[in-house]
């Protein structure tokens, strides 16, 4: 004897018998339904793709960089180093005509210099935890060197060398 139930849904008049099913059963399902709708929407947050139209949440222990302009000629950016870059173990993120640059202050008259551009994704990286440049897409660390200290990223940031004259550092790329 087959002791199973069918629900049936009519979105209007109907020949059908009346449903068959409990309250009980109709609730269940309909739990069901929601709890495959929220996980449904959990999945894309376990990928490792990032979201498509943008970086994911700032990761813990991160900070924004702040974003200095530097001018270009031909391709010699230069940047004042009197604000954000003011002290040693600042750090700054570099827009100029030329590209996207990491600043950091490593010492009272020394700078490093290194692409914005994470090499895993292409991302820019523009975070920063104090010791450690952060790209906001997929979590890759890099020193303020630009080696790689936590993939997914398994290749070096380009470095550049610079010059410090006053209060304005100027680099070639």
């Amino acid at each position: 004897m087959d002791n199973s139930r069918r629900l049936i849904v009519s979105f209007g008049p109907s020949q059908d018998p009346p449903s068959t099913s409990s309250r009980r059963q109709f609730c269940a399902h309909a739990c069901q339904a929601v709890s495959l709708v929220a996980v449904g929407a959990l999945i894309p947050a376990c990928g490792g793709e990032g979201d498509p139209n943008g970086p994911d949440p700032v990761p813990d222990g991160n900070s924004p960089l702040p974003l200095l302009s530097g001018t270009a000629t031909g391709n010699t950016v230069s940047v004042p180093t009197d604000g954000a870059l003011a002290a040693v173990g600042s750090a700054a993120l570099v827009s100029s005509p030329v590209g996207s640059f990491l600043v950091a202050r490593t010492a009272q008259t020394t700078f490093s210099v290194l692409t914005a551009v994470c090499t895993h994704e292409g991302c820019t990286v523009d975070l920063f935890n104090g010791a450690l440049f952060v790209c906001p897409c997929h979590n890759s660390k890099y020193t303020t060197a630009g080696a790689v200290a936590n993939g997914p990223a398994t290749q070096a940031l380009r470095s550049f060398p610079s010059t410090l004259t006053g209060t304005t550092l100027t680099f070639t790329v």
